[in-house]
């Protein structure tokens, strides 16, 4: 290879490299965000440090379920070339965040009464949390 591919190689890695470390940084400071917002809302709750080790690993979670949510929806109008990736990106933004204030409360009712009986479990609330794992 000539020494001119090298550098071009190398320029190009170093560009990319950077946009991976926004993406990472990005994703810590939300999950040290979402740690920082557990810690001040349950100070009076006994043991809030496996809380807020619960709330990071929900808030990684949720970053995974975006993901793929929006994967599923831009992927096809992207690779047939009728929207641009930033386009894409913001139209996913605006419908998923929509589309979890508006039906979210939906959702937490279904859960609540129309799959899981509470009262089946009485004071067993451990059985209640692995069945909610499970």
């Amino acid at each position: 290879m000539e020494i001119k591919t090298i550098h071009q190689l190398e320029k190009t890695a170093m560009k990319k490299s950077h946009g991976e470390l926004a993406r990472i940084g990005f994703a810590l400071f939300f999950l040290a965000g979402v740690l920082a917002f557990s810690f001040a809302t349950s100070g009076g709750i006994p043991n809030n440090v496996f809380l807020a080790i619960a709330a990071v690993f929900g808030g990684y979670m949720a970053m995974n379920i975006g993901a793929n949510d929006v994967a599923n929806n831009v992927g096809p109008a992207v690779g047939s070339k009728a929207l641009t990736m930033g386009g894409a990106i913001v139209i996913a933004v605006i419908f998923e965040a929509g589309g979890a204030f508006i039906a979210g409360g939906e959702v937490v009712s279904t859960i609540k009464k129309g799959i899981i009986d509470i009262e089946a479990f009485g004071d067993d609330t451990d059985s209640f949390l692995w069945a909610m794992m499970a």
